[in-house]
């Protein structure tokens, strides 16, 4: 192939990727390069560690206390810095590491299901008593569910992580649900997942009119659990 031809194949390449959004903007690489850096991922590792590690205790005592297991399960994650790119796009923010980091509360995940609807309350009230937590805010998506039908409830909280004589707070995002929410929010997102515009919305209609059913049902258990107790 005769070396101009070479050199305009080559241009044409890297004009479709950037059409088809493969190439990253320089401001995307150096937020992904810092966010990955192994201090940055260690530090929000270490923040989720100590949240996961006061959620063991606060299920021991609310176990102890209401003579049943309280909490079901725990999972974590950081969010990738494709994620971070995206939320700040959406959210008309500058891209950058430092923004990511100062504004988004949600780059450190935990989700905590529990068996019961009212254990939710109970989980996340105990949470904003922790003397070491800075509770930076919270969402009732149980009371107030998202149209989309999903329902949880999300701490954010400032956590302390110490390294040698340094005290870093960093922010958690703690969402607390009941297993049936967590069922109902599994099978909407396997569900609508890559779906076109003219798709999804069927598919979102569907989700949230089994959203009701499910909430119906879980407070159903709830009732069910209550009447047991009292014999």
């Amino acid at each position: 192939m005769p070396k101009n031809d070479s050199k305009k194949k080559k241009k044409r390449i890297e004009i479709k990727e950037k059409q088809n959004g493969e190439q990253k903007l320089p401001n995307e690489d150096l937020l992904s390069e810092k966010l990955l850096q192994p201090m940055v991922q260690l530090s929000y590792a270490a923040a989720m560690d100590l949240v996961q590690a006061r959620l063991r205790l606060i299920n021991a005592d609310l176990t102890e206390q209401c003579h049943r297991q309280v909490i079901r399960n725990m999972s974590c994650r950081i969010k990738t810095p494709d994620s971070v790119i995206k939320k700040l796009k959406k959210k008309g923010r500058e891209v950058s590491f430092e923004e990511a980091v100062q504004t988004l509360n949600d780059i450190a995940g935990i989700r905590v299901v529990c068996f019961f609807c009212d254990d939710i309350y109970r989980i996340a009230d105990v949470i904003k008593k922790q003397k070491d937590f800075h509770i930076i805010k919270e969402k009732d998506y149980v009371k107030n569910p998202k149209k989309s039908g999903y329902q949880s409830i999300h701490v954010i909280a400032g956590v302390p992580v110490t390294y040698n004589d340094t005290v870093t707070e960093i922010r958690v995002e703690i969402q607390i649900r009941s297993f049936a929410m967590d069922y109902w929010a599994e099978l909407d997102t396997q569900m609508c997942y890559k779906k076109d515009a003219g798709q999804i919305a069927n598919v979102e209609r569907e989700t949230r009119g089994y959203s009701d059913v499910i909430a119906k049902v879980d407070n159903k258990m709830l009732e069910l659990r209550r009447q047991i107790e009292m014999m």
